[in-house]
C-alpha cells in the first residue's frame, strides 16, 4: 500500500543566502547513538577540518540539547545539537551593494553579468559578499523561488553567470549544459601571437598532482576529454585577442589549454607569466613579467581566519583598482609606471540556449568591460603605432 501524498516528507525550503546565520541544528538519529561528539560534529560538517571542529568544542559553541558540551560526550538519539556560527567576518552591509547587470530575467530563469573580483557563491572567506547573497537579497520575499547557480565562473573571470529560480528548472538547465544544448563563448587577452585563425585544442585535463594549489589543473593523457574551440578576435602584436568556445566543461579548461599550447591567458596568477599587465610591459624590448606573491597558503603561525583576511584585502585592492581602470583613471605602479590589467583576462561573452519552459532559443551576449576593452584599446594603440 503506497503511503497518500499527505504523508509525503514535505520538501526541504531552499535557504536564504541573504539572512545571517548564527546557529546551525542538527538530531542525532539512532545509527550515531553512541557516537562522540566530535565525530559527529565532523560527519555533519565535512568542509571543516578536525582542528575547525577541536576549536569550537574549545571556544563552547557547540551546545547538546542547549549546554555546551565536550567534544568527548557519547550522544543518545534524538539529541539536539547546536553549532553556534562566529559574528561574519565580513561587512555584511555589502551585499546590498554587490554590482552586477541582468541581461535575461522572466518567471523561471535568470542570466546576470558579473563583475571581477566577485565570489560567485559562498566558500572558503567569504559567505556573505557574493553574487549569489546579492541574488537572494533582491529576490528575497519570493519563496522557493530564489535564484540557483546553474553554472559557475571564477573570481577574476567576468561575465554571464545563469540561473535557474526553480528546482525543476535548474536542474533542466544542467542537463542542456551537460548534454551540449547549450553555447558558451568566452573572451580571452592571451600571451603571444596566435597564428591560426581557427582550431580545436582537443586534451584531456586532470587534476595537477604537482601543485601546492590543490584546485589547479594539467593536461594528461589520463584525464578526462576535454575540447576547446578557438577563434582569433584581434592580433596585438606581442598578445592576441582570442573567443573560446567550450565543447566540455572541466575545471579551468581554457586557462589550462590555452597554456598548454603555448599562448597562457594574460594576468593569470596560476597558469600565466605575469601578475600583472603594466604600461611598461609595452616597450620594445619588454622588463620581466611583474609577479605577486599569491595570498594563498599558510605562513608560520597563521589561522584560516588570517589568510582568510589576507585573500580578502587582496581582492578589495584589486575590485578599486578596477573601478579607477574602468573610470579612465590612472593605477599607478611607482613613479613610472601604471596598471593597463589586474586579473586574469577571461569574460563569459555568449551563451545560447533554448528556453527551459517556452523552448525558444535565447542568445545572450555581454561585452567586454571596461578593463579588458582598455587593455585593448591601448595595445591595439600601441601596434598601430599611435599609443
Amino acid at each position: 500500500m503506497t503511503r497518500s501524498r499527505s504523508h509525503r516528507k514535505a520538501k526541504e525550503p531552499i535557504a536564504d543566502l541573504s539572512a545571517v546565520e548564527t546557529e546551525r541544528e542538527y538530531r542525532v538519529e539512532l545509527p550515531q547513538e553512541g557516537m562522540r561528539a566530535d565525530k559527529f560534529l565532523k560527519l555533519r560538517t565535512p568542509w571543516m577540518s578536525r582542528t575547525r571542529v577541536q576549536e569550537t568544542f574549545d571556544q563552547g559553541r557547540v551546545l547538546r540539547n542547549g549546554v555546551p558540551c565536550p567534544a568527548g560526550r557519547k550522544l543518545a538519539g534524538g539529541d539536539r545539537i547546536t553549532l553556534v556560527l562566529p559574528a561574519p567576518h565580513e561587512d555584511v552591509t555589502e551585499m546590498a551593494r554587490i554590482p552586477y547587470d541582468v541581461v535575461h530575467e522572466d518567471d523561471v530563469m535568470l542570466v546576470v553579468s558579473k563583475p571581477p573580483h566577485l565570489i560567485v557563491h559562498p566558500t572558503g572567506g567569504y559567505r556573505y559578499t557574493t553574487l549569489l547573497n546579492a541574488l537572494h537579497l533582491k529576490h528575497r520575499g519570493e519563496g522557493d523561488n530564489a535564484p540557483r547557480l546553474v553554472n559557475r565562473i571564477d573570481k577574476e573571470t567576468s561575465g554571464l553567470v545563469l540561473l535557474g529560480k526553480t528546482g525543476g528548472v535548474t536542474a533542466a538547465l544542467g542537463r542542456a549544459l551537460a548534454d551540449k544544448d547549450v553555447v558558451k563563448d568566452y573572451l580571452a587577452l592571451v600571451e603571444g601571437a596566435v597564428t591560426p585563425d581557427h582550431f580545436d585544442i582537443d586534451a584531456p585535463i586532470a587534476p595537477d598532482t604537482t601543485a601546492t594549489v590543490s584546485m589547479l589543473r594539467r593536461v594528461d593523457p589520463a584525464g578526462d576529454p576535454a575540447r576547446t574551440e578557438v577563434w582569433v578576435e584581434q592580433r596585438l602584436g606581442r598578445f592576441t585577442l582570442v573567443r573560446c568556445r567550450l565543447h566540455t566543461g572541466r575545471q579551468h579548461q581554457i586557462r589550462v589549454h590555452m597554456r598548454h599550447i603555448g599562448h597562457p591567458l594574460v594576468c593569470d596568477h596560476h597558469y600565466g607569466l605575469r601578475d600583472e599587465l603594466r604600461h611598461s610591459d609595452l616597450a620594445d624590448p619588454p622588463p620581466p613579467p611583474t609577479r605577486i606573491e599569491s595570498p594563498y597558503g599558510f605562513r608560520e603561525g597563521d589561522t584560516e581566519a588570517d589568510v582568510s583576511e589576507r585573500i580578502r584585502a587582496l581582492d578589495t585592492q584589486k575590485r578599486h583598482e578596477y573601478e579607477e581602470l574602468c573610470a579612465g583613471r590612472r593605477v599607478g605602479r611607482g613613479n613610472d609606471d601604471a596598471l593597463v590589467l589586474g586579473r586574469c583576462a577571461l569574460h563569459s561573452h555568449y551563451l545560447k540556449l533554448r528556453h527551459p519552459v517556452s523552448g525558444r532559443w535565447l542568445e545572450l551576449t555581454a561585452p567586454l568591460p571596461r578593463d579588458m576593452e582598455g587593455a585593448v584599446r591601448q595595445l591595439a594603440g600601441k601596434n598601430s603605432g599611435t599609443a
